[in-house]
C-alpha cells in the first residue's frame, strides 16, 4: 500500500506541533509541516516562510497550498484555527482535519475578521479535535452542526519510568512552568506569596520560562523583599522540564485563562500535586481535593491559602502527586494522545480513499 501522505499547516516553533510529527512519523506517516517563521529541525520535511506579523498568512498563502498540493497529500491536518485556517480554507482539500488550540477559538473570535474564517474553517473541515471538553465546546458554541465531528484528543505526557521521591521537607520548594504573560498569572503568585511567607519564613519559589513580564516580576521581587524566596531560573530547554519539577515539591499554575494545562500533567506526571486557578480546561486535569487544589481565578488570599495548605502537610502532598501520578497513567499519557490521532489519520485517509474512483 501506498505511504500515507499528510501535509501539517502549523508553527515550526511550537515544541507541541514537532511531538506531534514526530510521534506520527514513527507511526508510518509521511509527513510534510508548512509553516511561518522558525526553521526546519531533525528529520522533519519543512516549508518555512518568514513571519512578519498577522498579514504574513495571507501574503504566503498561495505559495503554502501549492506547496502543500506538490506533496500529493492524503490528508492535510491544520493546527491552530486561525491564521493557519486560512491556508486550509484556502487549500480546497479534503478531507482537512483541524485541531483548535486555545486562544484561536476563545480569544480570536472577538474580531470579526477572524471570527468570520474561523468559524468557515469549522464548516469546512472533515474533523475537528479539541485538546480538552472545554475547548470541543467552545467550537460547538461557535458551529453547533460540528457537534458531530469533534473530538477530544488531549495533549498527552510521558511519564518517567520511576517516580522521583520528593525533596527534604526543609524548605518547601514550590515552582512555576508557564511564560511570563499576563494569562499566565505569575503577578498573581508573586503578590500571594507576601502572604505565604509571613506564614511559612523559609519557603522557596522557583519561576521557570521568560517573558514579556519578567523584568516586571523580577522589580515585584525586588519590591516586596522577597528575593531570599522567589528565584528566576529561566527559559527551560524540554529536557529539562521534569528534572526541574522534581526538585520542588509542588507547582503552582494561577492562570488567567487556560484552555488545557500541559504544564500541569508534567507536574503530575512527576506524582507532585498542582495548585491552579479554576478557569477554562483546568478542572480536567486537577481533581480538586485529590490531585491538587483549585482556587478561584485573581483571588490572592485564596492562592495564599492553598499553598500554606500544601506547605504544611507533606503527607497530603504525597496522597495528592500520587493521585495525579495515577490521572495521568489512566487518561493523559503521550502514547494514548498519539494513538488516538493516528487511528484518526488512519481512519480520514482510509475512507478518502475508498470514496476515490481508481
Amino acid at each position: 500500500m501506498a505511504p500515507k501522505r499528510v501535509v501539517v499547516f502549523g508553527w515550526a516553533t511550537s515544541v507541541h506541533t514537532r511531538r506531534w510529527i514526530e510521534g506520527l512519523s514513527s507511526r508510518g506517516f509521511q509527513i510534510r509541516l508548512i509553516s511561518l517563521g522558525g526553521k526546519s529541525s531533525g528529520d522533519i520535511d519543512t516549508v518555512v516562510y518568514p513571519r512578519s506579523g498577522r498579514l504574513s498568512y495571507l501574503r504566503y498563502c498561495r505559495q503554502a497550498v501549492r506547496a502543500a498540493a506538490k506533496f500529493k497529500p492524503d490528508l492535510i491536518h491544520v493546527h491552530y484555527a486561525a491564521g493557519f485556517g486560512l491556508w486550509g480554507l484556502a487549500s480546497r482539500f479534503e478531507p482537512i482535519l483541524v485541531s483548535v488550540w486555545g486562544t484561536d477559538i476563545v480569544d480570536l473570535p472577538s474580531n470579526p475578521v477572524f471570527r468570520f474564517s474561523i468559524k468557515a474553517l469549522l464548516r469546512k473541515a472533515t474533523w475537528i479535535t479539541a485538546t480538552s471538553r472545554y475547548l470541543r465546546d467552545v467550537a460547538v458554541q461557535l458551529r453547533p452542526e460540528v457537534a458531530q465531528r469533534i473530538s477530544v484528543v488531549p495533549f498527552g505526557v510521558r511519564v518517567p519510568d520511576r517516580a522521583a521521591p520528593f525533596p527534604g521537607d526543609k524548605p518547601v520548594r514550590i515552582c512555576f512552568l508557564k511564560a511570563h504573560r499576563s494569562v499566565s498569572g505569575p503577578d498573581i503568585l508573586i503578590r500571594a506569596m507576601k502572604e505565604v511567607v509571613r506564614v511559612i519564613p523559609d519557603i522557596r519559589l522557583s519561576i521557570a520560562g521568560i517573558g514579556p513580564m519578567t523584568a516586571e516580576l523580577q522589580g515585584m521581587v525586588r519590591n516586596y523583599g522577597l528575593e531570599d524566596n522567589i528565584t528566576f531560573v529561566g527559559q527551560l530547554e524540554i529536557d529539562q522540564v521534569y528534572t526541574f519539577l522534581q526538585k520542588h515539591h509542588m507547582m503552582v499554575m494561577p492562570s488567567r485563562r487556560e484552555s488545557f494545562g500541559v504544564a500541569a500533567l508534567e507536574a503530575a506526571a512527576c506524582g507532585r500535586p498542582v495548585i491552579g486557578a479554576n478557569v477554562g480546561g483546568v478542572q480536567e486535569v486537577i481533581v480538586d481535593g485529590e490531585t491538587g487544589l483549585l482556587v478561584q481565578p485573581e483571588d490572592e488570599a485564596g492562592l495564599a491559602g492553598a499553598i500554606i495548605k500544601l506547605a504544611l502537610d507533606a503527607d497530603l502532598r504525597y496522597k495528592m502527586g500520587l493521585a495525579g501520578l495515577d490521572l495521568v497513567e489512566q487518561n493523559f499519557r503521550w502514547e494514548k494522545s498519539l494513538d488516538a490521532m493516528a487511528a484518526l489519520y488512519e481512519r480520514l485517509i482510509c475512507e478518502k480513499r475508498k470514496n476515490t474512483p481508481v
